[in-house]
Formats: C-alpha cells, sequence, structure tokens
C-alpha cells in the first residue's frame, strides 16, 4: 500500500483507486498486482546487498491488518505477485522465511523476534546469558 497524508493530498492521476482513510492525517491506497511486483524486486534487490546474516519472513495471511481476509484491501493476486517476486529475486544468502499467518499474528512477531536473536548470538552482538 502507499501511503499519504491528508485525503487532499492524493495526486489525480491515483483517482479511482482504491483507498482507505485511516485518519484526517493518512490516506492509504491499495498498490496493484503490477506495483506489488515491481516492490518486491526493489525490496529483493536491496536485500541481495546485505553483508550479515539476512532473513526475510514474510506474512501470507496478509501484509498489513486490513490486508487480511475480510477486510478492504485484501487482494490476494496484489499480494501473489509481492511474493513471487521476492521468491524469485531473492539470493540464496537471504533466507526467506514465509508463514501462513498475517503480519500481526502473535507467531509471526515471535518469528522474528527469535530470529533475531539467533543472528545476534551468532554474531556475538546480542545479549549474553
Amino acid at each position: 500500500m502507499v501511503n499519504f497524508g491528508p485525503c487532499d493530498s492524493v495526486p489525480e492521476e491515483f483517482e479511482g483507486r482504491q483507498f482507505d482513510i485511516h485518519n484526517p492525517q493518512v490516506t492509504l491506497m491499495r498498490t496493484t498486482p503490477e506495483e506489488n511486483a515491481q516492490l518486491g524486486n526493489i525490496i529483493a534487490e536491496k536485500l541481495n546487498t546485505a553483508t550479515g546474516p539476512t532473513a526475510l519472513t514474510v506474512p501470507l495471511g496478509g501484509v498489513s491488518i486490513i490486508d487480511i481476509d475480510g477486510e478492504d484491501f485484501h487482494d490476494p493476486e496484489a499480494d501473489t505477485a509481492l511474493f513471487e517476486a521476492l521468491r524469485d529475486h531473492i539470493n540464496g544468502d537471504v533466507e526467506l522465511i514465509e508463514m501462513e499467518t498475517a503480519i500481526n499474528d502473535e507467531t509471526f512477531a515471535i518469528t522474528i523476534a527469535e530470529k533475531l536473536d539467533e543472528y545476534m548470538r551468532n554474531t556475538g552482538t546480542g545479549p549474553v546469558s
């Protein structure tokens, strides 16, 4: 999704697109499958330049609370375009962790925290216990 300011800050070129007015200061726009494929390529390109341990955890059940099944921004085609671009373009040095949960699920958060803890301990930058 794209995050704009107030509703009147959205450029005219996006007229007719799907929006969610989150609050008076934040207007969200749903990205298309084509835009999501581009985003996946950009994210992969950036991750592929990492010089240390790197993982990307992907919430296949929804990348936003308004993207989950039954919500206004739920668009499986757009999400699939993002996920496929990530799979196709992330190199073997980046660990890709795909989870059948939504981004706000507790198990998703725990998985990320455990991966961060693992990386910090293995690189000597984490707490010693």
